[in-house]
C-alpha cells in the first residue's frame, strides 16, 4: 500500500517559489504573527478558493502541544475528530467537511497548557461546487450535457449538477480498455499487468469517478483495487491508494475554440488514457478544459482547480501536477501558469500557440485578405504562389491554397456573434440583430467578456481586434513581389468587420479599455510566470496548409527571452506529420518520462536558489531540442530561426499576415502605435499619384511595430476574480486591478466607468 503525502503540494511550493523570484502576492497561509505558534494551512486549494464545502487542512503544532491537547473548531464547532496526526506527532490532517457558502474561520488551539491557551486561526472562502469562484458569471444560457455524459438527466432548473459515479475498466493484454464484468472477481483471464514509472508492477484496472463541478462534467481515472478501493484517504480508518498510483497527477486540455454556453459533453471512456495509467499517472479533466466546448480559459482555470480539489480530497495529495495537450490545449496550459500559477507544474504544449488573443489578428485578418483575393480582386491575378507573399504561409502541394484559407472558418467564427455554436445551444437562444438583439452572442470577445468588460452603448463584450495602420503585404512590396499599385488596392480595400462581424469597407478600430484589460488581466501570454518545466512537442503540418504552423513555437520563446531572460526552461520537439509505422519513439511517453525526471531532480535540490534557477539546473541532460526525421534518425539542435539549421532545412518556418506586414515574431502587439507615411521607409519608388493614394488609405498613419503596442503592458497581478464584466479584484485584495476604471481618475476625484 502506498504512502498518502502529506507534506505541502507541489503547487503550493511553486506559488510560494514564484513569490519570491517574481514578486507576486502571498498565497496568504503563513503565520503573520510570531506569537501565535501553530500553523494551518490549507493542502486542496488556496484558502480563499475553497469548493464544494470542504477541504483537506494540515495543522502544524508547537512544540509544547501534544496532538490530544489540540482542539480544532470551525466556526465554533469542534472537528478534531476529523484529523490524524502524523508518526511524529508533529502535524494534525483532515478533511474538513460542513462550511458555509462565504466566510468560514478555522482554530487551532491548545488546552490545558500553563502558558494558556495558545491559538491561530485560518479563514477560509467557500463557494459552491457549481461555481463560479473567481471567472465571474457563467453565460447564460448554459446548457447542461449530463444526458448525454451518462451521469442522468439535466436539472429542470438551477446549475447544472448531477450525483457522482463509478465506473471500473481494464486493460486486456491485447491492448483495449474494457468494463470490468464484476467488482468482487474473478478477475478477467485476459487482464494485463502494468509497471509504474517507480517499478510497481500491479493489475491494471482503473477507476473512473465522474460528476459536475464548476457546470461541467469531470472525469478523474486513477488504478485502484475493486475488491478494497481508495475511500476516506484522510481519516484514520480510510483506504489510501496502492502501489498502483505514483503519487502524480496528469491533466490533459482539449483544443478548439467554441462559443460556449454549454457544458459540454465527453464519454467516461476518454479518461482511459493509457499512456499515463499505465505509468500510474492518475488522470483528471473536465469539459471546460477543451476551448472548443467553450473558449474561456478563465473557465479552464477554475475548473481545473476544483477538480485538483476534488482529487485531493477523495485521493491524495499529488506531488505535481503535468499538463498536456495541443492547440487551444497548449494555450491554456500557457494561459494558466501564467494567470493562476501553482495549478501546474510542468507543461507539455503540443503543436503549440502561446495564446488566443493574440492570434487572433493574424486569423482574422485572413479573412478579410481571402475575400479580397476572391471577391474584389481578380483571383487570376492572385494564385496561391503570390498570395503566399502577402499572407506569409505555405502553399499546398496542389498549389491552390495557402494556409489562410484553412483559417477561414475560425476568421470568421472568431469575431462574428452568430457562428460557431453547437447544435445543443437552441438556434432561439442565440443572438441575431433582428430578431433576438439580448440574445446568447458567440464571439471570441463575448466569450471572456468578464476579462474584456462591456461596451456600454451596445452592451456587447468589447472587441480588441485592430487593423488601423496595419499595411498588408508591406515586405512583398519591398521585395518586389508585388507592385505598388497591389499594395496600395489590397490595402484600401482589405476592410475590417462590424459589431456583428460583418465585412464593412472601413478598418476595424479595436476598443482601448479591451486591449488594455487583455495585458493587464493576462488574456495574452508576455512570458511573465513562465518558469516551470516545459517541453513544447510539434509534428510538422506546414506542408499541408494546416492552422498549426510551425513558427508559433518561435514566437512564444521570443516572449520567453523579452520577460525572463531565457528560455531554457523550454525544450522543443518536432516529428514529422506522421510517426506511424516508424522507429521515432513516442513522444508522449517520452515527454511524460522527462518530465517526471526533471520534476523530481528539482523536489531534490534544497538549494536556496530561486525556483526559475533550480528549473533549469535540473533539467535532465538528455532533455534538449530534437527534430526527428522519419527514418528515425533524431538531429539535436538548438532550436533557432536560421534557415540552414538541419532541422529549419528538413521543417522549414513559414510566416504570418502581420509578421508580412512588418510586425514583430512575438505577435504580442493587439494595436499598433501609428507614425506618419514617409516614402523613404519604402524600398520601392511611388508616383506622386500613388504617394498621395497611399496617404489617404492610412490618413491616421502606419504601424510602427519597433515601438511596444497601444497599452501593452505586463500582467497586474495573478489569482485574479472577475465580480463583473471589465472589473477584475486579486484574491485578497479588495482593490481593483485590470478593470475598466483609471486609478488615476479615481485618485483624483472623476470615478468613471467607462
Amino acid at each position: 500500500m502506498g504512502n498518502l503525502k502529506t507534506t505541502l503540494p507541489a503547487w503550493q511550493k511553486t506559488i510560494i517559489a514564484l513569490t519570491v523570484a517574481m514578486g507576486l502576492a502571498s498565497v496568504g497561509q503563513a503565520r503573520d504573527n510570531s506569537d501565535r505558534d501553530f500553523e494551518i494551512k490549507v493542502l486542496s486549494s488556496r484558502p480563499d478558493t475553497v469548493s464544494g464545502g470542504d477541504a483537506v487542512v494540515q495543522v502544524a503544532l508547537p512544540r509544547y502541544a501534544k496532538a490530544g491537547e489540540v482542539v480544532l473548531e470551525l466556526n465554533g464547532v469542534d472537528v478534531s475528530s476529523s484529523f490524524v496526526a502524523d508518526a511524529a506527532g508533529h502535524r494534525l490532517t483532515g478533511l474538513v467537511t460542513g462550511m458555509a457558502v462565504g466566510k468560514n474561520k478555522l482554530t487551532a488551539r491548545a488546552k490545558h497548557h500553563h502558558r494558556g491557551q495558545h491559538f491561530e486561526k485560518l479563514e477560509l472562502v467557500n463557494y459552491p461546487s457549481h461555481g463560479p469562484v473567481f471567472s465571474g458569471a457563467h453565460q447564460t444560457p448554459w446548457i447542461c450535457e449530463t444526458a448525454t455524459a451518462g451521469l442522468g438527466a439535466a436539472p429542470t432548473e438551477g446549475p447544472c449538477v448531477a450525483a457522482t459515479r463509478t465506473d471500473w475498466f481494464y486493460r486486456t493484454t491485447a491492448g483495449t480498455f474494457q468494463p470490468l464484468p464484476s467488482l468482487s472477481g474473478p478477475l478477467p483471464a485476459d487482464l494485463a499487468q502494468t509497471t509504474t514509472i517507480d517499478g510497481n508492477t500491479v493489475p491494471y484496472i482503473v477507476r473512473v469517478e465522474s460528476g459536475t463541478l464548476n457546470e461541467n462534467i469531470y472525469r478523474i481515472a486513477i488504478i485502484d483495487d475493486p475488491a478494497n478501493p481508495i475511500a476516506n484517504p484522510w481519516s484514520s480508518g480510510g483506504k489510501k491508494p496502492g502501489q498502483g498510483w505514483n503519487g502524480k497527477l496528469t491533466v490533459p486540455f482539449g483544443g478548439g475554440c467554441g462559443p460556449g454556453y454549454r457544458s459540454g459533453t465527453n464519454a467516461v471512456t476518454s479518461a482511459l488514457q493509457n499512456t499515463q495509467l499505465s505509468l500510474g499517472f492518475a488522470v483528471a479533466f473536465g469539459t471546460r478544459n477543451t476551448l472548443g466546448t467553450g473558449c474561456n480559459d478563465l473557465v479552464s482555470a477554475e475548473t481545473l482547480m476544483m477538480i485538483k480539489e476534488r482529487f485531493i480530497e477523495g485521493f491524495g495529495l499529488p506531488k505535481f501536477t503535468i499538463g498536456s495537450g495541443g492547440s487551444g490545449g497548449a494555450m491554456q496550459q500557457r494561459l494558466i501558469v501564467q494567470n493562476y500559477p501553482g495549478l501546474l507544474d510542468a507543461i507539455t504544449p503540443g503543436i503549440s500557440y502561446s495564446d488566443l488573443v493574440s492570434i487572433l489578428p493574424d486569423v482574422v485578418d485572413c479573412g478579410l485578405l481571402n475575400r479580397y483575393f476572391d471577391t474584389i480582386a481578380n483571383p487570376i491575378d492572385w494564385p496561391a504562389s503570390r498570395r503566399s507573399k502577402v499572407d506569409g504561409y505555405p502553399v499546398n502541394a496542389a498549389g491552390t491554397n495557402t494556409t489562410c484559407r484553412s483559417w477561414n472558418g475560425f476568421a470568421r467564427i472568431w469575431q462574428t456573434p452568430v457562428t460557431g455554436f453547437s447544435s445543443v445551444v437552441p438556434v432561439e437562444l442565440r443572438y441575431h440583430p433582428e430578431t433576438n438583439p439580448t440574445g446568447a452572442r458567440g464571439s471570441f470577445w463575448d466569450g471572456i467578456v468578464n476579462a474584456f468588460g462591456k461596451d456600454p452603448e451596445t452592451g456587447f463584450a468589447r472587441s480588441g481586434y485592430d487593423n488601423i495602420g496595419v499595411q498588408y503585404g508591406l515586405n512583398a512590396l519591398n521585395h518586389g513581389h508585388i507592385t505598388v499599385d497591389e499594395f496600395l488596392d489590397l490595402n484600401e480595400k482589405a476592410g475590417g468587420f462590424d459589431v456583428d462581424g460583418n465585412f464593412v469597407p472601413a478598418r476595424s478600430k479595436g476598443d482601448i479599455i479591451a486591449i488594455r484589460n487583455t495585458y493587464r488581466t493576462g488574456r495574452l501570454i508576455s512570458g511573465e510566470n513562465q518558469i516551470v518545466p516545459t517541453i513544447d512537442t510539434r509534428n510538422y503540418t506546414d506542408a499541408i496548409i494546416d492552422i498549426h504552423t510551425r513558427v508559433r513555437t518561435f514566437a512564444f520563446m521570443e516572449r520567453l527571452v523579452r520577460a525572463n531572460g531565457t528560455r531554457e526552461n523550454q525544450v522543443n520537439w518536432l516529428t514529422p506529420l506522421s510517426t506511424a509505422g516508424t522507429p521515432i519513439p513516442s513522444i508522449a511517453e517520452r515527454a511524460l518520462r522527462a518530465h517526471n525526471e526533471w520534476l523530481e531532480n528539482i523536489a531534490s535540490d534544497d538549494s536556496r536558489r530561486p525556483y526559475a534557477q533550480k528549473v533549469i539546473r535540473n533539467k535532465p541532460a538528455w532533455v534538449t531540442d530534437t527534430c526527428w526525421e522519419s527514418s528515425g534518425v533524431a538531429h539535436e539542435e538548438r532550436f533557432t530561426m536560421d534557415p540552414s539549421a538541419t532541422c529549419n532545412q528538413l521543417f522549414p518556418i513559414f510566416s504570418t499576415v502581420r509578421i508580412e506586414a512588418g510586425g514583430t515574431l512575438a505577435g504580442d502587439i493587439m494595436k499598433c502605435h501609428l507614425e506618419p507615411v514617409r516614402l523613404s521607409d519604402y524600398k520601392v519608388a511611388f508616383t506622386s499619384a500613388q504617394a498621395s493614394r497611399l496617404k489617404s488609405i492610412f490618413p491616421e498613419g502606419v504601424c510602427d511595430f519597433s515601438r511596444r503596442g497601444v497599452q501593452q503592458q505586463g500582467i497586474k497581478d495573478s489569482w485574479l476574480a472577475y465580480p463583473k464584466p471589465g472589473h477584475a479584484v486579486s484574491l485578497g485584495d479588495d482593490s481593483e486591478r485590470g478593470d475598466d476604471r483609471h486609478r488615476h481618475d479615481r485618485h483624483h476625484g472623476h470615478d468613471r466607468d467607462d
